[in-house]
Formats: structure tokens, sequence, C-alpha cells
């Protein structure tokens, strides 16, 4: 990544009044760079930027606003093995991963490019003679974004994207684990004619930012990801607005392996989703739910695959030492440790794939979101008990199934409380279908053409015939 990572508001490249902070490679412990921290005196600056950019930006034809999105994906395209570098330089990501995630923002701004003319109302049967009425889609006004440091180049893109095509304007605060990233995907939008103060970029002292932010009378909606401690302060300072919110936060996706499944199947499909990104992500597989009759042959074939499989570092090292506590406390409730468990000895934060079975119902680990690289396997007997098992935590995010049975795909989706399923396969999130959390993982929906009415208000016009 490029040394110094700077704010950009109202058009500009700046530093921050707040100084600077250090940024690590997860993978060699060392410093790569350091950001530009925003002072109260920038945060303002980009708020008010993007208010005085929303009426011309919001008036110009959506196909206008798409044409931009479209001419950003073709230059974040061009700029791929920058980019693709720099990715990988803050976030610890292997250069296939970063090429796989930077190819997921092309395509996210491309969509949402494609989406924004496609904006549309309905018009209802009015109540009197010569009378009818008009719901019509408004942008409702600036929106604060926020995103994690896992996928710094899908996120960006993702909330920018909406906004963007909704006719809103944006202030996004961005991780500052991985910076660099998301001010490249800023900076194709800039660089596709974006007007200035459209889309302005902050990075700070969370906290302070974020209240700073939200509390802003000319912010109008909020949207954020990460993890759900952080999810309920966002929402508590949105409430007070109040203001129109999206929230996707925490997860922790369970597996059923039902009796009659593919066993191998099973564990192809989830095995690079539970090591991607080193398990750092909301619907990465987390809790296996075996039925007894294959339990054993299961855990051996995954615990081997895991102890074969390549994975990159964790963010930092308090990543880390939150995944020792967690193998630690399953370990001395009873758990059995068939792999990992540790700390690898080399540079950087690495922690070695883990599986653990037979986990005590009282383990942290299977209530607290791990991410990282450690998996549990849970055996059951009756279809019921897995299904309680899988919604035995406050998420409701993802949930995978793997079965034969068209009895069991039904009875599953009957009582599973999850909101992404995927049935004897992954559930990716793609641009053109809405995602959203259930219960502590989230409110609204990003993706589709949900995600880019999150940010639009319906107005009910009626009329009568003069």
């Amino acid at each position: 990544m490029s040394a110094d990572v700077l704010l950009h508001v109202d058009g500009a490249w700046r530093e921050g009044g707040a100084g600077w902070l250090p940024v690590t490679d997860p993978t060699t412990g060392e410093a790569v760079g350091r950001v530009a921290l925003a002072s109260d005196l920038e945060v303002d600056a980009a708020i008010r930027a993007a208010d005085d950019a929303f009426g011309d930006w919001s008036a110009l034809p959506a196909d206008g606003r798409g044409v931009v999105l479209k001419r950003a994906a073709l230059l974040l395209a061009e700029r791929t093995d920058q980019v693709a570098a720099i990715l990988a330089g803050e976030s610890g990501k292997s250069d296939a991963e970063a090429r796989g995630e930077l190819g997921r923002a092309i395509e996210t701004l491309a969509w949402n490019g494609e989406e924004a003319g496609r904006s549309e109302g309905r018009v209802l049967a009015g109540k009197a003679a010569g009378s009818h009425r008009l719901a019509i889609p408004t942008p409702v006004g600036v929106v604060a974004a926020f995103t994690a440091w896992n996928f710094p180049a899908v996120l960006a893109s993702r909330k920018l994207g909406a906004i963007l095509a909704s006719g809103c304007t944006a202030v996004l605060k961005a991780a500052e684990a991985t910076p660099g990233t998301a001010a490249e995907v800023v900076r194709a939008i800039v660089d596709a004619g974006a007007p200035p103060g459209v889309v302005n970029l902050v990075f700070g002292d969370p906290a302070a930012v974020s209240e700073r932010l939200i509390g802003s009378p000319a912010v109008r909606a909020v949207t954020f990801t990460g993890s759900t401690a952080v999810g309920r302060i966002i929402a508590a300072h949105a409430a007070r607005g109040p203001k129109r919110m999206v929230l996707e936060l925490g997860g922790h996706a369970p597996v059923i392996v039902a009796a009659d499944a593919d066993l191998e199947l099973a564990i192809a499909a989830t095995l690079p989703a539970k090591l991607g990104s080193a398990g750092q992500s909301c619907v990465a597989p987390s809790r296996y739910l075996v039925h007894e009759s294959c339990a054993d042959a299961f855990s051996d074939r995954f615990a081997a695959a895991m102890r074969a499989a390549q994975c990159g570092p964790v963010l930092d090292d308090g990543r880390v030492a939150a995944l020792e506590r967690l193998v630690g406390d399953a370990v001395a409730r009873g758990a059995t440790l068939r792999c990992g468990g540790a700390r690898l000895d080399r540079p950087g934060s690495f922690f070695a794939p883990t599986v653990l079975v037979d986990v005590p119902v009282g383990a942290a680990i299977l209530h607290e979101e791990p991410f990282g690289p450690i998996a549990t396997i849970e055996r059951f007997r009756d279809l019921d008990d897995a299904i309680a098992s899988a919604n035995g935590t406050e998420y409701a995010f993802a949930a995978y199934l793997f079965t034969s049975s068209l009895v069991t795909r039904r009875r599953v989706l009957g009582g599973l409380r999850a909101s992404n399923i995927g049935i004897n396969q992954m559930a990716p999130s793609l641009p053109d279908a809405p995602l959203g959390g259930m219960q502590a993982s989230g409110i609204g929906y990003e993706g589709g053409r949900d995600g880019i009415a999150a940010f639009q208000h319906l107005r009910l016009v009626s009329e009568t015939s003069p």
C-alpha cells in the first residue's frame, strides 16, 4: 500500500487534524504505512460537503448517476494489480483472495450503476372519482456509512454503490486497519466523475467519529457493517434522530449435516468458506451439527482437511488472544481438541486451523462469534435437536444444510432462524440479491433493489383531475 492514506473531503485529498495511525501487515506484524485521522473539523467539513452536493446529485437523472458507477467499476478493474497489492498488504489476504474480493467489488459497482436508472414507484387507485395516488421514490439525503476491515473493497463498494445509485451522497468512515483499499474504491468513483462532495472519506477514532457523524442533523440515514456490540451503539445514536438504519452485524453460522448427507461435499463446500479470510467473516461456517450416525467419520475427515489446509493471518494479536481464550475455555469444559488450538510459531498473527468436538453447551465458543479459523463439531440424534442447536445463539445470519432428502430440507427450512441459507452449497452474497441479518445479526437489507431502496423514501402523492 502507499505510505500515506489521506482523507477525501469535498473533492480534495487531505491530511487530518488528529494526526496519523500506523497500518500493519498481519502477515509480518510490520508497519506498511499510515492513515490520516480526522478531527471534528474534517468530519464536519465532510458532512457539509455531502449536504451541499446532495441537491445537484439527487437532481441528476438516475442514468447519469449510473454512468459514474459503471465508469468507476471499469477504472477499478484497470487498477486491479495495484489495488490487489494494497488489499493484500494491509489485510493479510493472499493475492488470489485479494483479486477475488476486488472482482466482487467491481461487479457490485457495475450492478448498482445498471440498476440506478431502474428505480421505480407505483400507481395506486384513487378513492374518489377522477383521483389517483403515486408512490414516488425520493433519496433521503446524506448517508453516513461505516465499513469493517475484513472485506474493505466489497463493503465500500456495496455501500457507496447503493447510496449513490439511490441519489444520496455519502460520508464513508472506513476501517483504519485497511484504509488503502477503501481509499482506492473512493478514488475510482471520484476519477469516474463523481462531483466534489458526493462521496467523502474519513478515518479516525471510531467512537468519536461515529457519534459526530450520526449526531449531525444533516445526516439522514446510517449504514454499518461490523460487530453486534458496536452495532447496538450505532443503533442507539441513530434512534435519537430518528434516522433510517441498515445494520449488517455478527453471525455464528451453523452447518447441519444430516444422516443422508454427502460428507465429502459438505467438507469441500464449507472448508474454503471456513478458512477464507482466516474465517473472519460473519457468514463463515462455525458450528457443525452432524448426525450421530456419521459424526465420527465426518470429524476424522474434516479434522484431516483442516490440518492440511493453508490459512492466512487473523487481523492482529488481539484476535489471536481472543481465539486462544475461546479454545482454552472449551477444552477446560471438556471439549476435545482434534487439531490446531494455538498460535503458529512464525511472524505475524497466524492461528492454526482448529477443530473442537463434543463441545459442552456452556462453552463460550458456542455463543460468541469466533471470527477466526475455528470450527466446532457437535453430534445430534433428532433433527429437531439440530434445529434447536442451530437456533441456540442470538445470531441469525447464515446457515447451511447438507442433505439429499426433500423432507429434511423442508423440515429444516421451516424451523431454522437464519436469513441467508445454503443447501448443499454455500450462500454467497451477490450484488443482485438482498441480504440482511435477523435478530442480533442486523436490520434492513444490502444488495439488490432493496439495497438501493434502503436510502429512498416513498412519497405518497394523491391527485384529483381538475
